[in-house]
């Protein structure tokens, strides 16, 4: 039997006369790297802020570990073990790379912040600092200010404060976009190695990557799920060539 970790059945949100998500269902398996796929327009981020807590659907469910899910707000999910990436690079530039993770690992323990100026100094900081940055490959610039990194290392710091607390399922939402060749090499170079000690879904329009890098793949269209897949049945789906891919794809 297949050990999924999210199963989302018959979701469905719509805005006004938009159905942004249509009976919805697909599930994603422990430790795989789903990729989820579609056109402008699809609903991915609709779905995405779903399964995060930041939007409630309308009708239907969300399993999270075999636990509905489906009404508990964002920071309930995350104590749950559910981590997310934004589409737009969601950190503090005039503070240091250390400084952003040290925010992230105190927020995720409940820090009350009442003083700020010791933060860094706090006991679960101090404990798990240098550990969260070597993950992400950012020791070495834990002191430069996040504003002087490459949009590719303002990604890696964003994923490894994504990941404090070890969550179960990391949801990364577009994190290739803008970047060039090179960052995009880089982070898919992360994103493997964190391969089988974690889930991923993988919210992506870069092809290249979600084919190289995803054991699954559902493709999005108007808000249903029209196939899912391994990467080579979805390449061999004439409907999506059709809808999404291309046929030069």
């Amino acid at each position: 039997m297949t050990d999924a970790i999210l199963t989302v059945t018959t979701l469905c949100k719509s805005f006004g006369a938009v159905q942004a998500t249509n009976d919805l269902s697909f599930t994603v398996r422990r430790n795989d790297i789903h990729a989820l796929i579609g056109p402008n327009g699809a609903g991915k981020t609709t779905v995405v802020n779903q399964l995060s807590g930041d939007m409630l659907p309308d009708s239907g469910t969300i399993l999270f570990n075999g636990v509905n899910i489906s009404r508990k707000k964002a920071y309930q999910r995350a104590r749950l073990g559910i981590g997310r990436s934004f589409q737009i690079t969601h950190i503090f530039e005039n503070l240091t790379v250390a400084e952003n993770m040290s925010l992230a690992i105190c927020a995720h323990s409940g820090h009350n912040f009442r003083f700020l100026q010791h933060f860094r100094r706090s006991p679960p900081v101090l404990r798990e600092l240098a550990k969260a940055l070597a993950r992400v490959d950012l020791l070495p610039r834990a002191e430069l200010p996040a504003s002087h990194l490459s949009h590719g290392e303002k990604r890696q710091l964003e994923v490894g404060m994504a990941m404090v607390g070890n969550p179960e399922l990391l949801i990364l939402d577009e994190p290739m976009a803008g970047m060039g060749p090179g960052g995009t090499a880089e982070l898919s170079k992360l994103i493997r190695r964190l391969k089988g000690t974690l889930t991923i879904l993988l919210i992506e329009h870069d092809m290249d990557v979600v084919f190289s890098l995803a054991d699954r793949v559902t493709v999005l269209v108007y808000g249903e799920n029209m196939a899912t897949g391994t990467p080579d049945e979805i390449r061999r789906n004439t409907k999506v060539r059709a809808a999404y891919l291309g046929e030069e794809s």
